[in-house]
């Protein structure tokens, strides 16, 4: 063949498979759907617990690359001193994926404790079992635990398919999405008593978190 036949081939091949390229990215292109009401709607009052809100540095606002956020202390109305911190996090472009418990946390001077790290059940109000994270991480002589769960919205079947696959990560911070997300954080001391009131407001939460979720979505619980 000649050097100029060969060169148009390759042109030629090179040109279809851009094209193809482009017609896999304008199919894999998918809305990123928004919250149905904003998270400042988000009740005062959940299950047992009453929350205010606090006040959040602007510059850790930007730096959480948020679109729409709740940071609150919520007390147990029936165990008056029993505190959760609840942050939520919410992101049109899936950016506040990059900000895992697992890199944000160490980055800040807290050491992860594999010895209170657990996986607890929770229930959608359709009675679908919800897994979530607790995590234990340490700092000098404090302890605290972690809730930790995660929402992906709009994400296309195609990319769905390839996070199952075992070469990809299912940990937050390893992902990329082309759906709008979601995490959910919150933090209790560990040496307090009754623990388990962290399992009891998540579910309270899960319940009232409900009319702000799109549709179709996909949860995880792997920080």
């Amino acid at each position: 063949m000649k050097v100029r036949n060969r060169v148009i081939l390759t042109l030629g091949m090179l040109g279809v498979g851009l094209v193809a390229h482009a017609a896999m990215e304008r199919s894999a292109t998918i809305e990123r759907p928004k919250l149905r009401r904003s998270l400042t709607e988000l009740p005062m009052v959940i299950g047992d617990w009453q929350g205010r809100d606090e006040p959040i540095a602007s510059e850790i606002v930007e730096e959480a690359q948020t679109d729409d956020y709740v940071n609150r202390i919520y007390e147990h109305q029936r165990y008056p001193g029993q505190r959760v911190s609840l942050w939520i996090n919410y992101s049109v472009n899936g950016l506040n994926l990059r900000h895992s418990p697992e890199v944000c946390l160490p980055s800040g001077g807290w050491s992860r404790v594999e010895s209170l790290n657990d996986t607890v059940t929770l229930n959608d109000p359709a009675g679908r079992p919800v897994p979530i994270s607790v995590l234990g991480y340490s700092k000098d002589s404090t302890i605290q635990r972690l809730g930790f769960w995660y929402y992906i919205f709009g994400e296309g079947s195609i990319h769905k398919a390839i996070r199952g696959l075992p070469i990809t990560s299912r940990s937050s911070h390893g992902r990329t999405t082309r759906g709008s997300s979601m995490t959910i954080e919150i933090f209790r001391p560990q040496d307090e008593e009754r623990q388990e009131l962290l399992a009891d407001f998540a579910q309270s939460l899960l319940t009232e978190l409900e009319p702000f979720l799109p549709e179709n979505r996909d949860t995880y619980f792997r920080p």
